[in-house]
């Protein structure tokens, strides 16, 4: 079930805007339930691996909206950060997995930054670990 829909205001064509999809609220009340919890990956986050997602979640524009366009769109239409989620994910691969993977060689033990992750990869011993992390946003009815 969506959450949001997308809407194109007849008074600006080229200003898309979302808004809560009204199925998912019907639904959430006919389960009886108030709230649902989100667990949202930021889009801009992949441009800052190296930043903990506990400080990155905290980031504002000048107008206090937030930084990151996906976690700003939750808020726009209710939803509330209840926390951000440093291990949400967590996968454990061998390193020669991961160099399919990202069409990257990774010669060493350390720690490397790899397109589109929001969070380094760990490679020790042959063995690539990334854990993912998420913000938990709270939409209620």
């Amino acid at each position: 079930m969506k959450l949001f829909r997308y809407a194109r205001p007849a008074r600006s064509p080229r200003a898309p805007r979302y808004e809560k999809f009204p199925d998912f609220q019907v639904a959430l009340l006919a389960a009886g339930l108030g709230s649902v919890i989100a667990p949202v990956r930021p889009t801009l986050k992949q441009r800052y691996p190296l930043i903990p997602i506990e400080e990155y979640v905290a980031w504002r524009r000048e107008d206090g909206a937030h930084f990151d366009p996906w976690i700003r769109l939750h808020e726009r239409v209710g939803g509330e950060i209840i926390a951000p989620v440093p291990a949400s994910m967590v996968i454990r691969a061998p390193v020669a997995d991961w160099e399919g993977w990202t069409g990257m060689r990774f010669p060493a033990d350390g720690e490397y930054v790899f397109p589109e992750a929001l969070a380094p990869l760990v490679v020790e011993a042959g063995i690539g670990t990334h854990i993912e992390p998420n913000v938990w946003i709270r939409h209620s009815v």
